[in-house]
């Protein structure tokens, strides 16, 4: 490739990919061709697995949707990088941009090297600036924990496999953003009721510290005994039930986050720590990071020791007490049928309760999936919200 061909050569690939012919794009792929889209956890390394790509790209796409190219550089003839976009029927597609880089070997004239960066679904704006503030403490403490390991040759069972796993990753970094976009950032009434965290009241702010001074009832259950050395600060019993029941739940989560393999490389203690205060906020890009990492080789069930069956009582005792104060706490507030009516209009009008709510059913599936991970015996049990994962650590 003595002259500047690159760019030609994409040209044709692009123009093979939209005539959904892989064989004559496949001419342009070398055998030792390592593909990255960013949409994977990992690249796709040798010829075979870059046709596996395309196929699935391909699968099932109308012939009306094509990729038009805005811009090619031409001045390299190994290098070539390019602007473009979807349209469908000759009308742009929404979130359908992208840019390319692509490298080519200057013995085969072939492609080495290729890497797409396609437009997110979800644009965070300027919360994304937010976001990287609040995760880059985390992810430097693993980047330089990663750094200091030895490296090791993984066998085949370790090697990330499977198309499963492959977008599991991106799924859990949109609910992270999902989440912390929408239940922490969102402009009041864009998408949910209530103050974010940028404009929180300082009511809010005291419901939380007062919610948090009862922590596992502890204050509230010792003034019931006639014990008043601390008073507990006066709550609604079904916001404290609710805390406390969230609270609870993650707090039996430590035992499973250590017995997971997947993620031997994390420090699991300090994930655990910040989300007993963060929640989902903590523990969804968790989940990002376990279904990015290599699959561990299939292993017995670790002996969970008694720690776990500590941890399972007392989770489990704090989220049967929370309920039931929850339901008869604080006789004062009215019966169960004024409750739950309260309960309604803080789920229309307060975002801290909504975030609760919404903890709870990702707990559950978080719950669902990391005890399969620990233990692929396990049976349905593993689906019960919180009594199956209280279960499990007791038993």
């Amino acid at each position: 490739m003595s002259e500047p061909t690159a760019h030609k050569s994409i040209q044709s690939f692009y123009e093979a990919i939209n005539r959904r012919d892989l064989n004559a794009a496949m001419e342009w792929i070398d055998p030792q061709c390592s593909y990255e889209d960013l949409n994977f956890s990992q690249p796709f390394r040798g010829k075979e697995a870059v046709r596996q790509l395309l196929e699935e790209s391909c699968k099932g796409i109308p012939n009306e949707l094509q990729f038009v190219i805005d811009e090619l550089t031409t001045g390299d003839c190994l290098a070539v990088g390019v602007l473009w976009h979807v349209e469908l029927d000759g009308i742009p597609f929404p979130n359908g941009r992208g840019v390319s880089f692509y490298r080519f070997s200057e013995v085969t004239g072939k492609m080495v090297n290729g890497r797409d960066l396609v437009e997110p679904p979800i644009k965070p704006g300027k919360a994304s600036f937010f976001i990287i503030r609040l995760v880059s403490p985390l992810v430097r403490r693993l980047l330089k924990h990663q750094h200091h390991k030895t490296p090791q040759k993984k066998s085949p069972s370790e090697r990330p496999t499977g198309k499963s796993r492959s977008f599991l990753p991106l799924i859990f970094w949109l609910i992270a953003s999902a989440y912390i976009y929408i239940l922490l950032l969102s402009p009041p009434g864009q998408l949910v009721p209530g103050e974010p965290a940028w404009a929180i009241r300082p009511e809010t702010i005291q419901e939380i510290l007062n919610e948090s001074l009862n922590f596992f009832l502890v204050l509230p259950l010792l003034n019931l005994a006639g014990l008043h050395y601390i008073e507990a600060p006066t709550v609604h019993p079904i916001l404290e039930a609710l805390f406390n029941f969230a609270e609870a739940w993650i707090f039996m989560f430590l035992p499973l986050l250590l017995a997971d393999r997947s993620t031997a490389h994390l420090p699991k203690i300090l994930i655990w720590s910040m989300a007993m205060f963060g929640t989902n906020a903590v523990l969804t890009p968790y989940m990002a990071l376990r279904y990015s990492a290599p699959i561990p080789p299939a292993l017995e069930e670790l002996d969970k020791g008694g720690l776990a069956s500590i941890f399972g009582w007392i989770g489990l005792s704090v989220g049967i007490i929370a309920l039931i104060w929850g339901f008869v706490g604080r006789p004062e507030f009215g019966d169960l049928a004024e409750r739950m009516k309260y309960l309604g209009e803080r789920l229309m009008t307060d975002r801290v309760t909504l975030a609760f709510c919404v903890d709870l059913v990702l707990f559950s599936l978080f719950q669902a999936l990391l005890l399969r991970g620990v233990n692929s015996r396990i049976g349905w049990g593993r689906f019960v919200p919180f009594w199956g994962l209280a279960v499990w650590l007791i038993v």
